[in-house]
């Protein structure tokens, strides 16, 4: 009984008592006595090393696999951090958990030594699973409360998979069984669970529903939602055993496998099964789900999966990349960390994708967008070559938050039927298509193609082109393709307004983007910092720009009018000019759009750091500088600081360390960028210097007085006035300044 109820109890977790399984599958007497047992855990712990790819089996004896310590495929673990995340996964918008609609059925069983303040935690988990999946077989679940290794807080394994079975999507494929069982409509091993799910014992739990879950503590039902998702299939069967790795089980790849790419979009089973490549492959940092859902949820290319430089049992290739899919990322539930004050109770678009790749099928979308009729069309405006359509939108079951969206405009969720304005649409006599869809689901959505037809096009439309506020000159573009007058268009800067018509020549006309020069002499200074308005006397605004200074008048309406981001201007001299694409579809508008002529190169200020002591060995001293540059030069230019020449290494402001004489007196400060001879400053006496505190006799600083300073010592022999060598400061360099080097030759000066 006691060898029969350690057997039991080891069965998914075979990987952490291997020594034993290994006596077992070779002790006769057990074998004989236990054969069901052995067998079935004998074929398991073999299955990672006997593995084979499309047939192809390893050639790892069970001896290499003892020594070598192989993990099995089948523990798949989430790891504690012991860090606070302080980050929060809300429940995802189609569970509601006060709903019995469930598309799928759970049951699970409980070992007695699972705490019933947990049970609330994992029945939650598995109540959202029951709503993210369809299933017409009961999946069945076994939970145990077991010590685990340090920072492991759960462990999970489907109880068997299977292959070739009554409705299998693909051939020689293994599935974990409880997608086997859907697959095949009935309960293909009616007397086992489908998986066992093991939490540890030994982490401090928080078992609220919440999601506030406290600092020091782990989030239980988060953790219960990651262990089901790998009952459920998000594992595959690679393992590596310290030089070789593996893929298969019973010579065929898990169903995971089989959606396992390389960066080159090549499949990992196209490695041989026990090789080093494989292993190289499995440790690259470089694999990626291919799989069609998973890549259209991902939303930018592929999913990327953990497969870190180091393989890392029961981590690595059956989870998400974790710094791919961070903290307090939707998509953070299958990454094998997960840290204190962290939860995350939805199990993210991109595992739902990847599980339905698999063979998992979702429940249909609960919402529905039923229809849309046009109301009012007003006509075309001549100043803007716009008009508004109103539609009204016929919906049930729209999503709690977030916004309907109508041909990529937001508008608030008011209910069914709701009537909405399009406004601001282009003039040119085609048929528009109409795409209504919620931004927290897109999935709900309907496209009617020439839904209306838009007004024919009356002329023409200006944007601002280039703008000189020195100059007081602006150009504007007519962007429509046709010609016409400028009757109706304002500028406005500040308080100040002017009708463009009055600014030019009567009957003034302009051509398709074609462009129209004037001056606005009455326009107010403001060279030093504004914005300017262009907009018609119907409509929203046509354009914007603002130079120099933020939070000018005409901001709050630009960034009404999706004209200009609040707090951004262009940044340099004028004229400032428009670079993007007038014509674009949607419009190019904003800073990023617009540019100005470079400022000069200038020394902008600095600000002195620590000052070091006087160093003997040489009579130096250190100071720190900091120098704030206006349009600086290259990295990598040289510049001249006092004496120096220093390698500007790009940072703006710029930290440099200067080594000084120390004589006790003050100092001026100079740079120059040396490329930019007009790129200069000078500080006079802002630096300190400390006393000397070297030999007054070193003349070269040395730190030692020989016969080098003997050599420059007779140079300055005679001198008679500002004498480097005049010791006794009579002026003159003669043969009591010999007597006082003489005295101090051969000395060390520190």
């Amino acid at each position: 009984n006691e060898q029969h109820q350690f057997l039991e109890k080891i069965h998914p977790f075979v990987g952490l008592y291997k020594n034993y399984i290994v006596y077992l599958c070779f002790n006769h007497s057990i074998m004989t006595t236990y054969l069901h047992w052995a067998l079935l855990f004998c074929g398991l712990l073999l299955a990672p090393w006997v593995q084979g790819q499309d047939g192809l089996e390893s050639q790892n004896t069970l001896q290499d696999i003892q020594i070598e310590g192989t993990t099995p495929f089948f523990i798949e673990s989430l790891e504690g951090t012991g860090l606070d995340a302080e980050t929060r996964v809300e429940l995802a918008h189609w569970y509601n958990p006060n709903s019995t609609n469930r598309s799928a059925v759970f049951a699970v069983e409980y070992e007695s030594d699972v705490p019933e303040e947990a049970i609330p935690a994992i029945e939650m988990a598995v109540d959202i699973w029951a709503s993210a999946l369809v299933g017409v077989v009961p999946i069945r679940i076994e939970v145990e409360w077991d010590s685990l290794p340090p920072n492991i807080l759960g462990q999970a394994s489907p109880y068997e998979v299977k292959a070739n079975f009554p409705g299998a999507l693909l051939e020689d494929t293994q599935y974990p069984i409880a997608l086997a069982n859907q697959l095949a409509g009935s309960d293909l091993n009616p007397d086992a669970p489908d998986m066992i799910i093991r939490f540890g014992e030994d982490p401090l739990w928080y078992y609220g529903l919440d999601g506030e879950t406290p600092e020091g503590l782990y989030d239980a039902l988060t953790v219960a939602l990651h262990e089901i998702g790998h009952g459920l299939g998000f594992l595959g069967s690679a393992s590596y055993n310290g030089t070789s790795g593996f893929v298969g089980f019973e010579g065929m790849p898990f169903a995971y496998d089989r959606f396992v790419e390389l960066a080159d979009q090549s499949s990992i089973l196209q490695f041989v099964s026990g090789t080093t490549a494989l292993a190289e492959a499995l440790q690259s940092d470089a694999l990626y789900w291919g799989g069609d859902n998973g890549f259209e949820a991902n939303g930018v290319g592929r999913p990327r999966l953990f497969a870190p430089p180091t393989w890392a049992p029961g981590a690595s290739y059956s989870h998400l990349r974790e710094v791919s899919y961070p903290a307090g990322s939707v998509n953070s539930l299958m990454t094998p960390f997960v840290g204190t004050a962290e939860s995350i109770h939805q199990p993210g678009p991109v595992a739902l994708a990847m599980l339905r790749d698999i063979g998992w099928e979702l429940p249909p979308v609960l919402c529905d967008v039923l229809g849309v009729t046009t109301l009012v069309q007003t006509g075309c405006n001549p100043a803007t070559n716009t008009y508004t359509q109103q539609l009204e939108v016929t919906y049930e079951n729209a999503p709690s938050t977030g916004s309907l969206v109508v041909n990529g405009v937001s508008f608030a969720i008011t209910g069914s039927p709701q009537a909405i304005s399009l406004s601001g649409l282009d003039s040119d006599g085609l048929p528009v298509d109409v795409n209504v869809s919620f931004s927290e689901n897109p999935d709900c959505s309907l496209t009617l193609p020439a839904l209306f037809e838009a007004p024919e096009a009356c002329c023409v439309q200006l944007r601002l082109d280039q703008v000189n506020p020195e100059t007081k000159q602006v150009v504007l573009r007519n962007i429509s393709d046709c010609t016409g007058t400028l009757g109706g268009f304002f500028l406005k800067s500040g308080l100040a307004v002017a009708e463009v018509s009055d600014l030019l020549s009567p009957g003034s006309t302009i051509g398709p983007n074609g462009t129209l020069a004037l001056t606005w002499n009455d326009w107010p200074d403001n060279a030093d910092g504004g914005d300017l308005t262009l907009y018609d006397n119907v409509g929203p605004f046509d354009d914007y720009v603002q130079w120099l200074t933020p939070d000018n008048g005409g901001q709050f309406l630009a960034n009404l009018y999706n004209l200009w981001e609040p707090g951004t201007y262009v940044d340099g001299l004028p004229p400032y000019s428009y670079t993007g694409n007038p014509l674009a579809m949607p419009a190019e508008r904003g800073v990023e759009y617009w540019e100005g002529e470079p400022f000069p190169c200038a020394i902008l200020g600095f600000e002195l750091g620590a000052t070091s002591e006087c160093n003997p060995s040489g009579n130096t001293f250190t100071q720190e500088v900091t120098f704030t540059i206006q349009s600086p030069p290259l990295t990598g230019d040289a510049i001249l600081v006092n004496d120096s020449v220093v390698v500007y290494n790009g940072s703006n402001p710029w930290d440099v360390l200067l080594t000084l004489p120390s004589d006790g007196n003050t100092q001026d400060l100079s740079i120059t960028v040396m490329g930019n001879p007009l790129c200069t400053a000078t500080y006079e006496d802002v630096i300190t210097s400390p006393a000397s505190c070297g030999c007054p006799t070193d003349l070269n600083n040395g730190g030692f007085v020989d016969v080098a300073d003997l050599l420059i010592f007779l140079s300055d022999y005679g001198c008679l006035s500002g004498c480097t060598a005049d010791f006794n400061g009579d002026d003159l360099v003669n043969v009591n300044d010999l007597l006082i080097f003489l005295s101090s030759y051969g000395s060390f000066c520190f």
